[in-house]
């Protein structure tokens, strides 16, 4: 059974660090065929537009937006447009913990977000001087530099989030929660329908962790678990050879119409027409 594409840093870098630069006018292009990575992503947008899907979502991104994704979720270049930008890959061993928090809470609910400036122009500079060394790391001191340059580029995006994020006024409390939460959902195997099965392993209540999701993603802990199990399902739809009653039984649906109808429901297609769509 085939598993979902993965790309991992080491077979691109032994530094933990890689970046293109991708523009109409250079022959090398980004991989369009959705994958996953074992790192993060960081893209910039210096001029023009392009469009990428995350999780089977479409984003449009213009001069001088940026977004981006986290390990394990698939992804894909649907149009690469006329877009000139920069794309950071970097090993999460490189990303401070206190990183990965700002970035866990940006893909809570993930969009574009903008550069002023400043931060492009900064940004510009490190990955230009990126790009010119990253070729050349023929000894530990030049990897290091680039390491270096790196974890600074990261340091600056992550800057820009948190300020977007802070615009947001959202409770710290309730944002921990729900960092738990979606963690728990991301390490179980097969994800329970059951909002009191993740209360308790949180040791609160089911009341207040529905107070508390809603609060941060704007919908109800039955909702957001019910989105997960779909993108799962829409995941092995995709990637793997499992008829539609096989991938209901893996994700816990002992009733194979009830599944069927809450996926077409939830997507707007059937699982045989979803799956055809992505597969043509």
């Amino acid at each position: 059974m085939p598993d979902f594409p993965t790309h991992r840093a080491v077979q691109h870098s032994d530094s933990g660090i890689f970046l293109k630069e991708v523009s109409p006018s250079l022959r090398k292009q980004p991989v369009e065929y959705a994958h996953r990575d074992d790192y993060y992503i960081f893209g910039m947008v210096d001029s023009g537009n392009c469009c990428v899907n995350i999780d089977f979502r479409d984003y449009r991104l213009s001069e001088s937006e940026m977004i981006c994704t986290q390990p394990n979720q698939i992804h894909r270049i649907v149009d690469p447009g006329d877009a000139k930008a920069f794309i950071l890959f970097v090993d999460s061993v490189f990303i401070e913990a206190s990183e990965k928090l700002i970035l866990a809470e940006y893909a809570l609910s993930p969009m574009p977000f903008r550069a002023d400036a400043v931060h492009q122009a900064e940004l510009k500079q490190l990955f230009a001087v990126i790009n010119r060394r990253i070729n050349d790391l023929d000894n530990d001191e030049s990897k290091r530099i680039v390491q270096n340059l790196s974890c600074a580029a990261v340091g600056i995006i992550t800057e820009i989030i948190r300020g977007t994020i802070r615009q947001q006024s959202k409770n710290k409390r309730h944002i921990e929660i729900t960092l738990a939460f979606r963690e728990l959902l991301s390490k179980e195997y097969r994800i329970s329908r059951s909002p009191s099965h993740y209360a308790e392993l949180l040791h609160i209540s089911s009341v207040y962790l529905n107070e508390v999701v809603k609060d941060i993603t704007g919908i109800s802990v039955s909702k957001y678990i019910q989105n997960e199990l779909m993108l799962k399902a829409k995941r092995m739809l995709v990637y793997t050879c499992l008829d539609i009653r096989e991938i209901a039984v893996e994700l816990g649906f002992d009733d194979y119409a009830y599944f069927t109808r809450l996926f077409t429901k939830t997507t707007g297609l059937n699982p045989t027409s979803f799956r055809k769509k992505y597969l043509e």
